[in-house]
């Protein structure tokens, strides 16, 4: 479930929905999510999300990093870094800061970059 392949040197998480869990319904947080099982809505993080790769999240998402190592259907904006691990699957479009790939990772969608000088699109 917490495997250190996915996500090295993380280990505080101020929400987590675990691997045999079903979330339905729109999730806002100030801090840092991670996800291991199936969330249905929209995420509104003002921290950073990690996706686990038996993971999905149906539902549009936006935080400030986004770690991804399992399934999204859904539109992604993310302030900083969106990360790509070799398990992830992105159906949707996606605006960011930073876009990072891992050989494997299939992303399906639009990708806008935002200017970095004015943190917009």
């Amino acid at each position: 479930m917490f495997g250190k392949k996915e996500f090295d040197g993380i280990d505080k998480f101020d929400t987590l929905i675990g691997a045999s869990s079903v979330f339905e319904g729109n999730i806002k947080s100030d801090g840092t999510i991670r996800i291991d099982g199936k969330v249905i809505g929209d995420l509104a993080v003002n921290g950073d999300i990690y996706i686990g790769s038996e993971a999905s999240v149906k539902g549009n998402i936006n935080a400030n990093n986004i770690h991804n190592a399992g399934t999204v259907d859904g539109n992604i904006e993310a302030n900083g870094i969106l990360r790509l691990l070799s398990t992830s699957k992105i159906n949707g479009d996606i605006t960011v800061q930073s876009f990072i790939a891992d050989e494997g990772g299939v992303f399906n969608g639009k990708c806008t970059m935002k200017d970095a000088k004015t943190n917009s699109k």
